[in-house]
């Protein structure tokens, strides 16, 4: 660009822009000042006018209020490095697969006691169901007292440093549980496993996001997401094996029997989390050498700011408490399913199948749901309307199910449960790239991080209810149905942006 063209960048201030957001077109910056060493000026007012977009280093200016920031100060939106071009590595391949192996053996670990529920209620003394639902409910008190300290931590010292501490606490949680000790101390610590499941949970649940940003373009991000989320998920297929394993009592398997299988599961679960904390430890870079999209370079607000950012985005905080309510009654119930079957007459070693072939349908979904959206950016509200209808319809077949309105058939019961729960599991990475996209430039770690509370507190809520003498079982079922039909309506009249989206794909 000639010299007569450059001039000083126009400011943008609150009045030019909506209080809780930006159109997105707006932040498609155009280069009106070029430098010798490649680095330029920003000016968002004139995106349509210029038509131009590089990632350099912007200049100093007072930031825009994107996304409701007032006062922040920090530097310009756009990372502050020479221009690189978006590259990939195939490091992020093996990125993927250690962290989705991760979260497949934190998500079995998360699951242990419901499948075998019936097995430790007989040879455990003092374990009950209230007992078995509170070590599920310890991952989602833990996750939500932890969630912004670890991203804090994650921004700080970054990826690599919170996944070992993640790590760590698997394999420690585990080792408790092993140790050779009375029935009562047996109790607790696979209560201080529970807890130290929750804390790691911080990491597993909220860096896939950060992970698809820093290592895959924009074509293979809600995808990564996907992956990760669905090993997550599949760590309940292992889960619901256990029964395999342990038995229920019988004239061939006593009590006695029950605890040596149960101890015989602990340490397999021991042997997993060491090798994978050693994994970790040999090799697993925070980010790749060169940037895989603009925006992966680009700035990010620091953490204090990201919080009154995403305190004052109006439309993320209706996008939180939605997601919230439709994610969390699920994912709770999937946990511990077989006591929502147990009315219909199906026990242990039937809900055993009938888990399986959800959790491997909900793994499976989401990187469907994930696939398409890639493929066809642009119509992820279509889609996720598709899906939390499908979900609430499902539920509602199970509740006719369970209220014996429609008469008891297995398969009905198999295809309602698997259908809910894999439609539901679907929306997830959908609604978390929303998120990303509504909230930015926020920090997805982040972002993830207070958007995976919502459904933690909503699991904990749901959980909690367990403790409520004599209340049963089918509560869960139209729970199921109120949750996953009544948050569409405020989905529907959020303004879905796709600022990731258009800058990665803005041609200079």
């Amino acid at each position: 660009m000639s010299g007569a063209g450059r001039r000083q960048p126009d400011k943008m201030t609150r009045d030019d822009l909506d209080e809780n957001s930006v159109d997105s077109e707006q932040f498609l910056v155009s280069i009106h000042h070029e430098r010798p060493n490649g680095c330029i000026i920003i000016d968002a007012d004139q995106t349509q006018e210029n038509g131009g977009f590089c990632v350099g280093s912007a200049e100093r200016q007072r930031p825009t209020t994107y996304g409701s920031v007032e006062d922040v100060d920090t530097e310009s939106l756009l990372s502050k490095s020479d221009v690189v071009a978006p590259t990939t590595t195939l490091i992020r391949f093996w990125i993927l697969f250690v962290f989705s192996v991760l979260c497949w053996t934190h998500g079995l670990q998360w699951e242990t006691w419901g499948p075998i529920s019936e097995s430790v209620h007989a040879a455990i003394p003092g374990w009950g169901p209230s007992t078995v639902a509170m070590m599920s409910n310890w991952g989602t008190i833990m996750f939500t007292i932890f969630i912004l300290p670890m991203c804090w931590v994650t921004m700080r010292c970054g990826l690599r440093a919170a996944v070992i501490i993640a790590a760590s606490f698997m394999f420690v949680g585990t080792a408790l549980r092993c140790i050779p000790t009375t029935t009562t101390i047996f109790t607790v610590m696979c209560h201080l496993c529970a807890i130290l499941m929750g804390i790691s949970s911080t990491i597993l649940l909220a860096a896939p996001l950060l992970i698809a940003a820093n290592w895959f373009p924009l074509n293979e991000r809600t995808t990564a997401v996907a992956v990760m989320m669905g090993a997550s998920e599949l760590g309940g297929v292992g889960s619901y094996l256990e029964p395999l394993l342990v038995h229920l009592p019988s004239q061939q398997t006593t009590t006695s029997d029950i605890r040596e299988e149960v101890m015989t599961l602990m340490y397999i679960d021991l042997g997993m989390t060491s090798v994978l904390l050693l994994t970790v430890l040999l090799y697993f870079p925070s980010k790749p050498p060169h940037p895989p999209s603009l925006t992966s370079s680009s700035e990010r607000l620091s953490f204090i700011p990201g919080l009154k950012s995403l305190a004052k985005n109006k439309r993320f905080l209706v996008l939180l408490v939605a997601y919230g309510i439709a994610i969390g009654p699920p994912i709770a119930w999937i946990t511990i399913i077989n006591y929502s079957l147990l009315p219909l007459g199906l026990h242990q070693n039937e809900s055993m199948w009938i888990g399986i072939s959800a959790v491997i349908a909900s793994s499976l979904s989401p990187v469907i749901s994930g696939r398409i959206n890639d493929n066809m950016q642009g119509h992820i509200k279509t889609l996720v309307t598709i899906l939390m209808l499908a979900t609430a319809g499902c539920f509602y077949w199970f509740l006719l199910l369970t209220y014996e309105i429609l008469p008891l058939v297995k398969w009905q019961v198999y295809v309602s449960v698997i259908g809910g729960t894999a439609f539901n599991f679907a929306t997830i990475p959908l609604l978390f790239e929303v998120a990303i996209d509504l909230a930015y430039p926020v920090p997805e770690i982040l972002v993830s991080g207070v958007i995976t509370a919502a459904d933690n507190i909503a699991s904990v809520s749901f959980l909690l209810v367990f403790f409520i003498p004599d209340v049963g079982y089918k509560w869960m079922s139209y729970t199921l149905v109120l949750s996953t039909s009544l948050t569409l309506v405020p989905i529907l009249f959020i303004p879905f942006d796709y600022t990731r989206s258009k800058i990665d794909t803005f041609k200079g």
